[in-house]
């Protein structure tokens, strides 16, 4: 597979204030987006969804919507590979929170 890590940041996701980006990973021209809930039922879980964009018109605001992985040899490929990566090393990622001054639960 030829997974890239796009983005590492750490920051709570835009209107969804219960779930946390850890990651963004590209895979050829599709994104994948690796979260934490943070909050209530999802406290502790870990969630890869796609980025699918509903504007590509660069004059108004881009907007993403996430959905839900249905091939499951990539979503697991994914989650594999997230892990081999260190992205889901909750030690290692929430010294990195910490010291952001964000609390991961």
């Amino acid at each position: 597979m030829r997974f890239n890590i796009k983005n590492k940041n750490i920051f709570p996701m835009p209107g969804n204030k219960h779930l946390m980006h850890l990651a963004t990973i590209e895979y050829g021209l599709r994104e994948f987006v690796v979260m934490l809930g943070t909050i209530g039922d999802t406290k502790g879980k870990a969630y890869i969804e796609e980025v699918v964009l509903n504007t590509v018109d660069f004059k108004n605001d881009v907007f993403a919507n996430l959905k839900f992985i249905e091939d499951d040899n990539l979503a697991n490929d994914l989650a594999q590979w997230a892990m081999e990566k260190g992205l889901l090393d909750m030690r290692e990622r929430g010294h990195e929170a910490f010291e952001q001054g964000i609390k991961l639960w």
